[in-house]
């Protein structure tokens, strides 16, 4: 291990065996059908959430943007695995970054409100709450000073190509704690010499509900789309579609785009109703 100041050593395992904790869906992140050596996370929803997507769930991931969303203090369940074997005494190294370029060589850390100073990892924003299987854990400082959290393999019998083991993680701090920066987990699988093998970066948002979160980010990102699309058309030599000036179709695959665009559409009739009346 290569990193400038190691706080603590532990192992964390998951011994409990809650029936809640039965997975209902999991999403494969990482995979772009390249022939470059990857790392691949497995994001298991959590189950028993409530029909509504905005509502009463610990953490839910965003395929269309890549963005996972966690309630603080909840866990948060991954599973990694590679498309090669990792070399011996290798270990995922796990550190929580500003997105921002212009924000990166900051430290990411909790805010004093949050902050623990009696505990090892009490500045860490992301803890390890358990593996399965056990694996060593180690909170330590890199050499910009940056916390960051190691889960290590075990040994060379276990590397197999496809294996795959899953993490709970746990967030200490909000987003908004950071000046609502955008932040992101950058996931590495690391030799032991500190040779980078493979790497995914993953955005993150930390907050109090997570599903509204999701709901509000998406929705947002839709009508950036339909807006550029909009601009697009009016720039464009080509009249829209259609026989009256400014209609125009736009085309959406993703099934949870539809249901915000419906939702946004029926708000639009409700306006119109009320200028009427």
């Amino acid at each position: 291990m290569t990193s400038e100041e190691t706080s603590a050593i532990i192992i964390a395992s998951d011994e409990s065996q809650n029936p809640q904790d039965a997975v209902l869906s999991k999403v494969k992140i990482g995979d772009d059908g390249t022939n470059l050596p990857k790392l691949i996370l497995n994001y298991f929803e959590p189950s028993g959430s409530h029909p509504d997507p905005a509502k009463g769930t610990s953490s839910t991931y965003s395929p269309q943007l890549n963005k996972l969303f966690a309630n603080i203090h909840k866990d948060v369940k991954i599973g990694f695995e590679t498309d090669f074997a990792p070399a011996q005494k290798s270990y995922i190294r796990c550190t929580q970054r500003f997105e921002l370029e212009e924000y990166q060589n900051e430290v990411v850390k909790r805010c004093p409100n949050h902050s623990e100073p009696n505990l090892f990892n009490g500045n860490h924003i992301l803890t390890v709450d358990s593996t399965e299987p056990p694996r060593n854990v180690i909170y330590a400082n890199d050499s910009d000073g940056r916390p960051v959290v190691c889960i290590q393999y075990l040994d060379q019998a276990e590397h197999c190509r496809g294996e795959e083991f899953i993490i709970r993680f746990k967030f200490h701090c909000l987003s908004s704690c950071s000046s609502r920066r955008k932040m992101c987990l950058l996931f590495e699988v690391v030799h032991d010499n500190g040779d980078v093998m493979c790497s995914h970066t993953m955005p993150v948002l930390i907050s109090t509900c997570p599903g509204r979160d999701r709901f509000r980010h998406e929705k947002k990102a839709m009508m950036e789309v339909i807006d550029a699309d909009v601009e697009e058309d009016k720039d464009g030599d080509d009249d829209p579609i259609g026989d009256d000036d400014g209609v125009f179709l736009v085309e959406i695959d993703d099934p949870r785009a539809k249901q915000l665009l419906q939702l946004f559409m029926a708000g639009l009739e409700m306006n119109d109703c009320k200028h009427t009346l």
